[in-house]
């Protein structure tokens, strides 16, 4: 089986990566709703009236909490099993930090300003779900192509530049 991986993975590494992606975003939206879930029953926000002030507390401070734990656990499994990471110390809070910033934008964008939209005609749970299926994208699109992007620890002496026509 795992010799069956390995060759998966050298003949055709991106749908290995888009594979591994699936799997532990799956997991990362788990230990997100889990959290969320947990919080809202512990806070009490079935008691409280949909679109009043206390109720969107509790679903923002929920959110909050749920999606730090979450990019935590991301990165960690996005860097070392999904675009599996070779930085080095020094290269390590850098990656980390374009990790963290990426999230950080997409809370922004999705679990803060497309979460509280959706709060205004529908009941938190669905507008959890279809906001992380624009949170998924997202964070796909920013680990690939700017977090975890093959090569960019090269210094720019390491490359050579490719034959020019003459």
């Amino acid at each position: 089986m795992k010799d069956k991986f390995k060759q998966l993975q050298a003949k055709n590494p991106r749908l290995v990566e888009i594979g591994a992606y699936l799997f532990f975003g799956v997991m990362t939206t788990l230990v997100n709703w889990v959290i969320y879930l947990t919080l809202t029953s512990i806070l009490g926000l079935r008691q409280h009236a949909q679109g009043s002030a206390s109720y969107t507390l509790i679903t923002n401070v929920s959110q909050a909490v749920s999606w730090i734990i979450s990019v935590l656990f991301a990165y960690a499994t996005n860097r070392r099993f999904v675009f599996l990471s070779k930085t080095k110390k020094g290269q390590f809070f850098v990656e980390m930090w374009q990790f963290i910033s990426s999230r950080a934008l997409g809370y922004v964008l999705f679990d803060l300003l497309l979460f509280n939209v959706f709060l205004l005609f529908m009941a938190d749970r669905p507008a959890k779900l279809i906001m992380n299926g624009f949170v998924i994208i997202f964070n796909y699109l920013a680990s690939r192509y700017v977090v975890f992007r093959k090569g960019k620890q090269a210094s720019k002496a390491d490359e050579t530049p490719p034959d020019l026509p003459r």
